[in-house]
């Protein structure tokens, strides 16, 4: 009897993947399930990108962009032994490219039709994120003032940090990345929040096609004064305007039925590889990268919505990519060997998953009684969990 079930089910496995890779599935039918798993691939790669993009040659063309750095992706990739880190230090990044598709999208789901004021707005985001901002920090406060001293933390950290928790330290002269790189985020994000209206507005009077010319503004600006600010390292990839156009795109998702199918993956993945090396294509890299991982998904939906972990990690995002560049610190200073690396990012990513569930934890509030609404009312119902994501 056992010997006739295994196989029945993996028939039935391949008739999933057939099924998902040949469904015509609609970006605004992604519910809190999958918003969570996709979480939970893009906080993977994230983590093992923070990590290895600080001990090996391969370096990502994010804030900024180098033509070199694409050949020597190549060089290193080729050996099998440094395949797996290669491919993380320099794509692994595109899980921040996600998560920004993400933070539009499920505001676009979940606050489209409220009636606050901007400031009962951003007095509700304010609630939702710094319990856990507040929290991480704190951690890494103790971890610094045992290290580096209390004056210290004092008196060169903490006018950086009240900046960046007041989110403005990404465009004032001279501060550059905060203490914790991944941090840069924390600003990003608020500052994302503080035009919200401002975007719905648009949408609500202009449609998609406000979005496109507001995403195409924006990105004239930003590669039009970037050069002139960078002489007070302040680069506006760090902030809302330079990355409008995923924004953009994860309103337009949210708002009106889009599909993605193997006519835009097949380009989107080409332009990933071409705009690697020559910088004239490497802007449209970001929206590449998020259309190429939803065409994706949505082709292995079925299969992903199995795996629990993954939404469990989705759900603890928001810590884990606040507490991973604390963490990977000790592990790095060990990874020399290629298979020293592996084992220590594995190493790394455990305890950052373990603290991030401590800490989440720790904030959780007492579970309430369910109720299904049976609409998108359920897109405002999580609190911490979601929070890089509405």
């Amino acid at each position: 009897m056992e010997q006739r079930t295994l196989p029945m089910r993996g028939f039935s496995a391949v008739a999933s993947l057939r099924d998902a890779a040949r469904s015509r599935f609609f970006l605004i039918d992604l519910d809190k399930k999958d918003t969570a798993i996709l979480k939970g691939l893009a906080i993977v790669a994230i983590v093992f990108h923070n990590f290895f993009h600080v001990i090996g040659p391969v370096r990502e063309n994010e804030f900024n962009f180098d033509p070199a750095r694409f050949p020597i992706f190549l060089q290193t990739v080729i050996h099998p032994s440094m395949a797996i880190q290669s491919l993380f230090a320099f794509y692994g990044h595109f899980g921040v490219q996600v998560f920004i598709f993400l933070s539009a999208y499920g505001l676009a789901k979940s606050h489209w039709s409220d009636a606050n004021s901007w400031s009962e707005f951003m007095w509700c985001r304010v609630k939702k994120l710094y319990p856990m901002f507040g929290l991480v920090v704190f951690f890494w406060a103790l971890l610094a003032a045992m290290h580096l001293g209390p004056i210290w933390v004092i008196k060169d950290a903490g006018p950086k940090l009240l900046l960046m928790l007041a989110g403005v330290s990404n465009i004032l002269p001279g501060l550059g990345l905060p203490p914790i790189g991944p941090w840069w985020f924390i600003p990003f994000i608020i500052q994302f929040y503080a035009m919200w209206l401002l975007l719905r507005r648009l949408t609500n009077k202009f449609s998609w096609q406000g979005l496109v010319v507001l995403s195409i503004v924006c990105f004239l600006i930003t590669h039009l004064t970037n050069p002139i600010l960078a002489h007070w390292q302040i680069n506006l990839g760090e902030n809302p305007i330079g990355r409008m156009r995923v924004l953009c795109l994860g309103i337009i998702a949210a708002r009106f039925p889009i599909r993605i199918n193997v006519f835009l993956a097949i380009p989107a993945f080409a332009i990933i590889l071409v705009g690697s090396e020559y910088r004239a294509v490497s802007h449209l890299v970001s929206l590449a990268s998020v259309t190429l991982i939803l065409w994706l998904y949505t082709k292995t939906r079925v299969v992903l919505r199995k795996v629990q972990l993954l939404e469990t990690i989705g759900n603890y995002s928001l810590a884990i990519f606040l507490v991973n560049g604390i963490v990977r610190v000790p592990f790095v200073v060990f990874a020399k060997s290629p298979l020293s690396q592996l084992l220590l990012a594995c190493g790394s990513a455990a305890v950052t998953f373990a603290i991030s569930a401590f800490f989440h934890y720790l904030l959780e509030p007492a579970p309430e009684p369910v109720v299904n609404t049976g609409g998108l009312e359920s897109w405002a119902t999580s609190e911490t969990a979601d929070a890089m994501a509405d």
